[in-house]
């Protein structure tokens, strides 16, 4: 146990209902659990701060931007200068909280790594994106990115990735100076014991329908679109088949899809349940999950499929592959290739003992791997290591 005098400052950007937010919670949850005073801030408000209070977490909200979101010069500059006046504020709030640690929680907040630097504080930076020229989200100037990587590895303590793709990525050849933690899924997910018909009762769906789900945020990132028309002909061949699609985003975006469903004539078997509140009840609800990302840093949404007892299907991209071993935990398919997917799909449809063998392979790793306790443990010992090595 941590002596209660430490006080752990997490640097968390996203306050949305996105995976480093949710992540982000778990380790605050560990930190705090671990006996570590622990205080949150955001770069800006949004329906996760409610939630990091609600879990016993002090909570600041001070306004920062993201350093890695255009790939121009100019404005690249103009953001450093920015991050630069924004520190100021992250390091007041810093100073008021006791922090003796930081926390960076995403690769962008440099105004974290800045405020950090100037009151002489240990810097833990946790990795959880990958650069946009290998689709990824993170956008930097290609002249700057030998030195947006010797940003991280030279002024943090220690670097943590969830996945060695992103270490790779995000780090380049200093990729080995990367602790690789992957992340994890909470124990409400294994811990859930409703049966699909109760799922459904309680989350509104059909009772008497074949339901793919489609979780995670409304993003172009996440594939759809490349799902939809992949799936668009089983939805035709098979009447009982729905699909429902979970997570927020751009209204834009939202309407985008619900245009390609007319045109492709599969509208009336897709369902947008938008945000929902009991993820292990939609995983219940689920004959199986499909994870159709054009990129995915890491696969948040595999993992908690694989706790719930869901089977699931999943682009061969990014960190995915380091979780599911194809055929056995579950169906890889490459990213773009629409008969592949019918195909992965048809397969744990027609052959449910196939289908039940990969959930129990699928549940026994995530046991293993990705429960909530291992993750928080092991955050726990980089921040103790951190304060030993600056005192």
């Amino acid at each position: 146990m941590a002596d209660t005098r430490s006080t752990v400052a997490i640097i968390q950007y996203s306050s949305s209902r996105d995976g480093s937010a949710w992540s982000g919670l778990l380790l605050a949850d560990g930190l705090r659990d671990a006996g570590f005073g622990t205080c949150v801030i955001f770069g800006h408000d949004g329906p996760m701060v409610a939630e990091y209070r609600t879990s016993g977490h002090y909570v600041h909200v001070c306004h920062h931007l993201s350093w890695l979101r255009h790939a121009d010069l100019a404005r690249f500059t103009r953001d450093l200068i920015v991050e630069w006046k924004n520190a100021s504020g992250v390091a007041l709030q810093l100073a008021d909280c006791g922090a003796d640690v930081v926390y960076i929680n995403t690769s962008v907040s440099l105004a974290g790594l800045i405020a950090a630097r100037r009151l002489d504080l240990p810097v833990i930076w946790h990795l959880r994106e990958l650069f946009a020229d290998v689709g990824g989200e993170m956008k930097v100037p290609y002249v700057l990115k030998s030195f947006v990587r010797r940003v991280f590895v030279q002024f943090a303590s220690s670097v943590v990735a969830p996945s060695r793709i992103i270490a790779q990525d995000m780090l380049g050849r200093n990729a080995d100076l990367a602790q690789i933690v992957p992340n994890a899924a909470g124990a409400e997910y294994f811990d859930c014991e409703l049966s699909p018909a109760e799922a459904r009762d309680r989350l509104g769906l059909p009772a008497n329908r074949t339901i793919i789900g489609l979780p995670g945020m409304l993003r172009p990132m996440k594939g759809h679109s490349f799902f939809f028309r992949a799936i668009a002909p089983l939805l035709q061949e098979r009447a009982e088949l729905t699909v429902a699609v979970t997570g927020s985003g751009k209204d834009r975006y939202e309407s985008r899809l619900r245009a390609e469903l007319a045109g492709l004539g599969i509208a009336d078997n897709i369902l947008f349940l938008g945000v929902i509140d009991d993820m292990p009840a939609l995983y219940r609800s689920c004959d199986m999950t499909v994870v159709p990302s054009r990129n995915e840093p890491f696969g948040r949404t595999v993992i908690e499929s694989m706790a719930t007892g869901c089977p699931v299907v999943a682009s061969r991209v990014g960190g995915i592959p380091e979780i599911i071993r194809h055929e056995e935990t579950g169906l890889l398919f490459e990213f773009g290739d629409e008969e592949a997917l019918r195909s992965c799909v048809k397969r744990l449809l027609d052959d449910p003992v196939s289908a039940a063998t990969v959930v129990d392979q699928a549940r026994a790793r995530a046991l293993t791997e990705y429960h909530e306790s291992s993750y928080k443990r092991r955050i726990a010992g980089l921040v103790l290591e951190a304060l030993e090595s600056a005192s």
